[in-house]
């Protein structure tokens, strides 16, 4: 799960390529974990500086500075995931479509990788073994 969040950060300039579906949700389970810790020091921050009477406080600083630095490698790792199921990675416009959109993104994150693509080969990842998901049609 970690080399998966590590090479995500790494790559988050490449929105050439692919990127597997089990990469990609545990690069999200990651940052949804790391969220929830910067969420967790911002309330004990929060909540020691109200106890010391402090008037001016930054709230939700590190919350802000960890979304404003994971923004750009969950945008490149979406464009990347849509690749691998043989979408054009601008389809991440979708997100502008209230609900919707975002639905739609969603069920397509959780397709299986496509075969063949002009984006290259099929992670490795999908010839270790089955899923339930790869005998499904969505």
């Amino acid at each position: 799960m970690v080399t998966n969040y590590l090479y995500a950060l790494t790559h988050m300039l490449d929105i050439t390529g692919r990127m597997s579906r089990r990469a990609y949700w545990y690069f999200l389970l990651m940052v949804l974990a790391l969220s929830c810790v910067a969420i967790s020091v911002d309330s004990a921050v929060l909540l020691s500086a109200l106890t010391d009477g402090t008037p001016e406080l930054k709230i939700g600083t590190i919350t802000m500075t960890f979304g404003a630095l994971h923004a750009l490698p969950i945008f490149s790792a979406s464009f990347r995931r849509l690749h691998d199921i043989g979408k054009s990675g601008f389809w991440i416009v979708l997100n502008l479509v209230p609900f919707v959109g975002s639905l739609i993104l969603f069920s397509w994150y959780a397709r299986p990788s496509a075969l063949a693509s002009v984006h290259g080969e099929a992670p490795r990842e999908r010839l270790s073994r089955p899923n339930w998901a790869d005998r499904t049609q969505f």
